[in-house]
């Protein structure tokens, strides 16, 4: 159930969440707990699905590994910009008693993200943490997790953020085009490696991973990645598939996504 992704740093299965070994804690990111609500505010009513649906994705993660010492929320833990919203307070702390009671969880750590405003109060109350970034030294090697919504300069070996809720489409058994999420791992100029965490969000269904460098959200990801050598680790059926470098999968989808577009239009 673990795949490595770099030394010390594994994708858990299918949980959409990291582990990195040696200092036994678990990364999540892109939660959006009061999502729904704040659709609701703008006439969308969707199911309310995305704190249970990480919790179930955490539950499983935990399950696999035995528990962890600590946890990382690697930013956008809520999802409204302007304010707290009733559901935002009410889900993060229903997420952070299911970690620090259920489970036992020694230490929250929650990198703030560019949704993860009015939130120190709350945090507070369960002992949790609110920070910019956080580095651990693992193996000789030095992991920056910050979310990736600003720019930095690089001097670590190891970078790995949210922000970008990386997916990907496949081409199904019977030719159709699929969107999955999917881990992605990308070199940098300067040598190090930047691993993007899929959203635990439900509805945070994922931004395409490109060829196009203008098509990324984070600073981070447009000026320093290699992204034609990114290699994507997608989610499928409950299973993890290390994928070719975008440079090539890529190129063969469009070529796939061509041929269906013009069997459609000679119909």
């Amino acid at each position: 159930m673990l795949k490595k992704i770099v030394d010390s740093i594994y994708a858990v299965g299918d949980t959409r969440t990291l582990y990195i070994d040696g200092v036994n804690t678990l990364v999540l990111a892109d939660a959006h707990l009061g999502f729904e609500e704040d659709m609701a505010r703008s006439g969308f009513f969707i199911p309310r699905a995305q704190l249970s649906k990480a919790i179930n994705y955490v539950e499983k993660a935990l399950s696999y590994l035995g528990g962890v010492e600590r946890a990382v929320i690697n930013g956008d833990l809520k999802h409204a910009f302007n304010g707290l919203l009733r559901q935002e307070k009410l889900e993060v702390k229903q997420f952070l008693e299911y970690l620090t009671k259920e489970h036992k969880v020694k230490e929250v750590v929650v990198v703030r993200g560019n949704h993860d405003n009015f939130l120190p109060l709350i945090l507070k109350e369960y002992g949790a943490r609110l920070i910019d970034s956080i580095e651990y030294r693992v193996s000789g090697l030095k992991i920056l997790l910050t979310h990736g919504h600003r720019e930095l300069s690089l001097s670590h070996d190891v970078l790995i953020i949210g922000h970008e809720h990386p997916s990907i489409n496949l081409v199904d058994s019977l030719g159709l085009l699929i969107k999955v999420p999917c881990y992605l791992r990308m070199p940098t100029d300067i040598g190090a490696i930047i691993i993007v965490l899929p959203a635990i969000g439900a509805y945070q269904a994922g931004n395409s991973i490109s060829l196009t460098r203008e098509n990324y959200l984070s600073p981070i990801v447009k000026k320093h990645a290699v992204i034609e050598d990114g290699v994507p680790i997608a989610i499928v059926d409950d299973q993890l598939i290390e994928l070719p470098e975008t440079k090539f999968i890529l190129r063969s989808l469009s070529t796939h996504d061509h041929q269906i577009k013009s069997q459609l239009l000679n119909a």
